[in-house]
């Protein structure tokens, strides 16, 4: 059968309402007006592709049109002008250049648009829920990272502290490389929220630190648990690690003092995974 051809509609102004939507994401590294993440690079749009999110606009500069009609053809959903179709839409260079994250823009981007199941039912859609909780991270790379460890290892959520980075900021989105778009994330969910949930749905509060002395190899970590992870630098706030279940730090070589939060959070799941037969 013979593919339909594709319809893109040209946009040849910073002002028209499509590329505000992708400017004012980018900019302030948030969700636009209408709930939609931007993203850019073909390898993000693949993802997109192969996750349970809505692909709401693919943008293309004209020096990558044959990329975009190489994709369009690789995803059948993609493509303007068909009812049940997404639209595509075409600019200068120089207008893509100046809305894109990266200083060596990609060539495509897309607005999506995330489900985000209710947190209760993300908890407890496990026999043994194994989440994340980080409290005031800042930094979007670290963020994006331990995303890719949640989904690595099995992780059911990944909550946000109200002072913690943007999962939305285009670092995050592409150190994600995809995760974002199938590990629900919850944001500015306070600590004493987070430990009220947990208790009352039997997942145990693990609070890494790096002078605690318990090592997090002897916890069990087969049971339902939530690791909480600190700030970089200042770590975890005193009163959080009087309340946590249990405080543990990861076994380092001597002379070692922490490692980043990232490092910290992907280790710990790694280590919950291995104790509960993770295989590949």
């Amino acid at each position: 059968m013979k593919a339909r051809p594709s319809v893109r509609i040209a946009v040849s102004s910073l002002r028209h309402p499509l590329l505000r939507r992708f400017r004012e994401a980018w900019r302030r590294g948030e969700l636009t007006e209408d709930g939609c993440c931007a993203v850019e690079g073909q390898h993000l749009l693949e993802e997109a592709f192969r996750s349970p999110v809505e692909v709401v606009a693919l943008l293309a500069p004209q020096s990558a049109e044959a990329q975009l009609a190489r994709f369009e053809a690789a995803n059948p959903s993609a493509g303007s002008g068909q009812v049940g179709r997404i639209r595509s839409y075409v600019t200068s260079d120089r207008i893509f250049r100046a809305l894109a994250p990266t200083e060596t823009p990609q060539g495509l981007a897309a607005l999506v648009r995330l489900a985000t199941p209710p947190l209760e039912s993300a908890l407890v859609s496990r026999p043994a829920a194994l989440a994340v909780a980080l409290i005031g991270l800042q930094d979007p790379g670290n963020l994006g990272t331990i995303l890719r460890s949640l989904e690595a290892f099995g992780g059911a959520a990944c909550l946000l502290g109200p002072d913690s980075v943007s999962p939305y900021n285009p670092k995050a989105v592409r150190a994600s490389a995809g995760s974002l778009f199938r590990v629900p994330v919850y944001r500015g969910v306070a600590s004493d929220k987070i430990l009220d949930l947990a208790r009352r749905h039997g997942l145990q509060a693990v609070a890494l630190a790096p002078r605690a002395s318990l090592a997090l190899n002897q916890l069990d970590l087969t049971k339902p648990t939530v690791f909480f992870i600190g700030r970089e630098g200042s770590g975890l706030p005193d009163d959080l690690l009087k309340q946590a279940d249990r405080v543990a730090r990861i076994p380092l070589a001597a002379g070692v003092e922490s490692l980043n939060a990232a490092m910290a959070a992907s280790l710990a799941l790694y280590e919950a995974a291995r104790q509960r037969g993770f295989k590949e």
